[in-house]
């Protein structure tokens, strides 16, 4: 279970991201600068990661796809995977997938803001791997992916969303306030809270003529930042 939502400036964009874990998964260790010219946390379980942010303003956001059924003997690889080998370099991520063989991989949604992203150009793409084929998804200001009851859990956080949110005047403040709510408890809450599971850790990348990606990690309650220069891709 995750959340993302995110607005456009006239420079960029800005995306918030919670990632929902089981309690008894390892800890995530925090973003960092990597040698292929990306920022991004990792997880220790699959060596991966869930967000990442390429030096050229690229970013990309993944999500578990709970509702494609799938042959999990056919899996070879883990989704984590995919966003450091897709920003490896600056060709557009959705150009690569296209181009992949995807079938070792579980469904999952992918979240692509292009280098190019704001509010006079260019767009988002949303796709999801269903196992079988890439498909075009529509594109919000909020995503949710939920192992259990989806339609209830997207329904409640859209409206805790529009509670807290002003799409005709949007803030980093509000996103913020509604990534870090506890107004609605348990399952259905963006920072969701379960016997078994909670949100383990709030991501918010700025992207403009530098790059920020700020952490938090529930955790250890430890707050990270990493920031650099964009570069111009080529």
């Amino acid at each position: 279970m995750c959340t993302l939502s995110y607005f456009l400036t006239d420079d960029g964009y800005e995306l918030f991201f919670n990632r929902d874990e089981q309690k008894t998964r390892e800890m995530a260790i925090a973003p960092s600068k990597h040698t292929d010219n990306a920022i991004y946390p990792i997880d220790p379980q699959g060596g991966g990661t869930w967000l990442g942010v390429s030096y050229w303003g690229q970013t990309l956001a993944l999500l578990n796809d709970y509702q494609s059924a799938f042959d999990i003997t056919a899996v070879k690889h883990s989704r984590g995977l995919l966003i450091p080998h897709l920003l490896s370099n600056n060709t557009p991520a959705l150009s690569q997938l296209k181009n992949m063989d995807l079938s070792g991989y579980a469904p999952f949604k992918l979240c692509i803001f292009p280098d190019k992203l704001s509010l006079n150009n260019g767009h988002i793409a949303f796709v999801r791997w269903d196992s079988k084929q890439l498909i075009d998804c529509q594109v919000e200001s909020l995503a949710t992916s939920s192992g259990v009851e989806l339609e209830t859990v997207t329904q409640k956080r859209k409206q805790q969303f529009k509670q807290f949110i002003d799409l005709r005047y949007p803030a980093s403040e509000q996103f913020l306030a509604f990534h870090y709510s506890k107004a609605e408890q348990g399952q259905y809450g963006v920072n969701m809270q379960r016997e078994d599971a909670m949100t383990v850790s709030i991501s918010h990348i700025k992207v403009g003529n530098t790059i920020r990606f700020n952490y938090f990690d529930k955790q250890s309650q430890l707050i990270s930042s990493i920031s650099c220069l964009k570069v111009a891709a080529a």
